[in-house]
């Protein structure tokens, strides 16, 4: 068990007095205790998807109780939670002791402790100075991607009929955010011109955003290469940008966004994270025909426009792609005239990604 696995079970058995003392989060650099930001990050990763673990678990006991009644067995707690070690529980497998001997009935109590030391531990990096707060932010994204990367497989030729199987991680780590500042309630106060021609989503919180799973998965497919340019269209506040740069900063990225708050966030979290150089967001109305869409590797649309702006925004990257060799990310509506383009340019066989939610296509060279 490594440090940062040892400090959530004692956090949980509450060995740090978690709530009584402030003992853990006044921890100085130097004390054996002590977590640098590589294993801060694994903290965060752990607690965040134990908190969906035990979502999941007390969903799968209802059923099971369920069950037990109808055919009038009597389950044993630990015949019920110790087949889930082999998968969906595999994360936390240094709390298998420690899950059994608490019972059916600690459940409750450590989905609440849980989202507790999620909260102080993004409230104790967001305190710490700036490098440290790049590095716990990258580490925990790279993490997260294993887990998505796992969740995925675990869905392959899984037909989507059957429901998804395991762990649902899409929502997980939205908690991400508060590093970003990602102030989506600003959303709220927005005066909406109802001429406008684009899809706002202004009441839609963070699912304005593509989910971390979503952008992760999707660079992991691309792995673009060195030096190349990264296109949104249709950014919002930014997430996109922001985790695809952290992870390579190898890469230039422009995000386009309809609404100026959102870029003022986008620009402010870049600003923070020491992203300025190569990561830039722009406030744009993409529906209109004097703006010209730059030429660029990969282009991310996720599904924002309307069907007017669809027709010159595809027209436009069609038109790219006859120059050089691109990649476009989408989904929704989107992918379904992607699908009509592709075919009639010849391009290949796009990749699903995403249990189905996000599509790859790649041009011809």
């Amino acid at each position: 068990m490594n440090l940062s696995e040892q400090t959530l079970l004692d956090l949980l058995e509450k060995k740090h007095l978690l709530f009584d003392t402030p003992h853990f989060y006044t921890l100085k650099e130097g004390d054996p205790r002590y977590l640098d930001p590589s294993e801060m990050a694994h903290l965060y990763v752990s607690s965040a998807l134990l908190v969906t673990i035990m979502e999941f678990v007390s969903e799968q006991l209802w059923l099971s109780n369920e069950e037990d009644k109808k055919s009038g067995v009597n389950t044993l707690y630990e015949d019920f939670i110790t087949p889930f070690f082999l998968d969906e529980l595999a994360p936390v497998l240094f709390l298998k002791s420690f899950f059994v001997s608490g019972g059916a009935e600690n459940i409750r109590v450590i989905l609440k402790d849980t989202i507790a030391i999620e909260k102080e531990v993004l409230s104790l990096i967001a305190a710490r100075p700036g490098d440290d707060l790049k590095e716990f932010v990258v580490q925990s994204l790279k993490e997260m991607t294993a887990h998505f990367i796992h969740e995925e497989k675990a869905q392959e030729s899984r037909e989507q009929s059957l429901g998804h199987k395991g762990l649902r991680l899409y929502r997980t780590f939205d908690n991400l955010d508060i590093l970003f500042n990602l102030n989506y309630t600003l959303d709220r106060e927005m005066v909406v011109d109802q001429s406008a021609k684009e899809r706002l989503y202004q009441r839609a919180g963070a699912g304005v955003q593509s989910g971390y799973s979503t952008i992760l998965l999707a660079l992991h497919g691309i792995d673009p290469k060195e030096g190349s340019s990264m296109i949104d269209l249709g950014s919002g506040y930014g997430r996109v940008g922001l985790v695809w740069t952290l992870l390579r900063p190898d890469i230039f990225f422009t995000g386009y966004e309809y609404v100026p708050h959102r870029v003022t966030v986008s620009n402010a979290a870049s600003k923070v994270f020491g992203l300025n150089n190569y990561l830039q967001f722009k406030v744009q109305d993409l529906s209109l025909e004097s703006f010209k869409i730059p030429d660029g590797d990969v282009y991310y649309l996720y599904d924002p426009f309307t069907k007017e702006t669809y027709q010159s925004v595809l027209k436009q990257i069609v038109e790219v792609s006859r120059r050089r060799k691109i990649t476009v990310v989408t989904k929704g509506n989107a992918r379904s005239r992607l699908m009509e383009i592709s075919e009639k340019n010849s391009w290949r066989e796009p990749e699903i990604i995403d249990y189905g939610n996000l599509c790859i296509f790649e041009s011809q060279s």
